[in-house]
């Protein structure tokens, strides 16, 4: 187990504000995925063991590549014979956990801004910051009508539309850039060019597995619990968590975009009847959202141990912030008929806002690595149509 000095140098400077790695981290996972590769006990519970396989010596690109591949069901360190106390010490899901921090410190270089919002107390006065503005704005464009009278339930009774959309554009815009340049970072660095980007049969594979998020099920049994349960079952409720969240999130976005065909094509403007589907979408993929992060809070205090402090710090900061991100949404879309749409609606824009600046720099960008990772893989398996 690391010393908190020497986690500080395998998370790095994204999460940590630290501007070194620990030179050991790839070293020690060699070490581990050596005997790994010996034993093979794992070779079914997911894709890292067959793609292993194929790396008898594996770089430190290798290793990355495996790390963001590993789904972090925890079977491998539930079935292995040679964790602690046997002198060999294996713990894949840890090291896995370390060098996936690692990766997001390396590909998402962070503005000195933006990678100030380390902590609840930054990210409090970042959103109280943001609601000032908006409140501001709010009373230069409208007068503040929102404010003192009953709402008719729309966005633009508070603020202007188009100042509107570029405070929310502005911060959305700059997210889209930053992780689109990692991604191709990364798949650059993996394969030396950008040909595989463009396998769409890959790709229909690779989206098809991560909608159905089959590598949660590591290999039919489901996540294990060890460290509070030795001997409860492997369980699915993790993979049915993730379904809800992403696609609790998914109907969240699916309802920005049909509220902007509904205004930019029809020339509907909001507020939306409860029966549409920008407000249909909204509102289930708010409480699904909801729903998921939750039940990840408690679900999670279960196996602290297989990760590293400061994932689970960034983990449970990721979910709350989430949590705060659907519930006001949902509020502002329950209660938008009344005189407390004006307050709530604030709320809800300045998290939304902060939650784009900050978006690169939170665990919100694991789907990115994993699904690069996925489609790699999928390569390796099945070979590249491209000439």
């Amino acid at each position: 187990m690391p010393s908190d000095d020497q986690e500080r140098g395998l998370i790095g400077r994204n999460l940590l504000g630290a501007d070194t790695f620990d030179a050991d981290l790839f070293d020690e996972a060699r070490r581990q995925l050596t005997v790994c590769n010996a034993c093979r006990y794992c070779e079914g519970y997911c894709p890292v063991w067959p793609a292993l396989e194929l790396r008898r010596e594996p770089s430190d690109l290798d290793i990355t590549h495996l790390a963001d591949l590993c789904h972090d069901c925890r079977d491998c360190f539930t079935a292995c014979m040679y964790t602690t106390p046997h002198q060999f010490a294996l713990d894949p899901p840890q090291v896995f956990s370390a060098v996936r921090a690692r990766t997001y410190a390396e590909y998402l270089r962070p503005a000195p801004i933006f990678s100030g919002l380390r902590g609840w107390a930054r990210r409090g006065a970042a959103l109280v910051a943001t609601a000032l503005l908006l409140i501001m704005l709010a009373l230069l464009t409208t007068g503040g009508r929102a404010f003192t009278t009953r709402s008719r339930g729309s966005a633009y009774d508070l603020i202007s539309h188009w100042v509107l959309i570029a405070v929310v554009a502005v911060p959305a815009v700059w997210s889209a850039t930053v992780l689109s340049g990692a991604a191709l970072r990364y798949w650059k660095d993996l394969n030396g060019d950008y040909r595989g980007l463009t396998e769409v049969r890959a790709w229909g594979r690779t989206l098809s597995r991560a909608a159905r998020l089959t590598h949660h099920d590591a290999g039919g049994e489901g996540c294990a619990y060890p460290d509070t349960e030795p001997d409860a079952e492997p369980s699915s409720l993790r993979r049915r968590l993730h379904h809800l969240v992403m696609y609790g999130f998914l109907l969240t976005f699916l309802s920005t975009c049909a509220a902007a065909v509904e205004e930019n094509l029809f020339g509907l403007m909001p507020p939306y009847g409860y029966l549409s589907v920008p407000v249909l979408t909204g509102m289930s993929g708010g409480l699904l959202a909801t729903a998921g992060c939750a039940g990840f809070l408690v679900l999670d205090r279960r196996s602290p141990e297989h990760s590293t402090p400061r994932m689970r710090h960034a983990d449970r900061s990721f979910l709350w912030a989430l949590v705060a991100l659907m519930v006001s949404g949902v509020l502002t879309t329950a209660l938008r008929s009344t005189v407390v749409f004006g307050p709530i609606l604030v709320a809800h824009l300045a998290a939304v806002i902060v939650a784009f600046a900050v978006a690169p720099y939170t665990k919100f960008v694991h789907w990115i690595f994993r699904l690069l990772a996925m489609q790699q893989d999928d390569i390796e398996r099945h070979g590249s149509t491209a000439s």
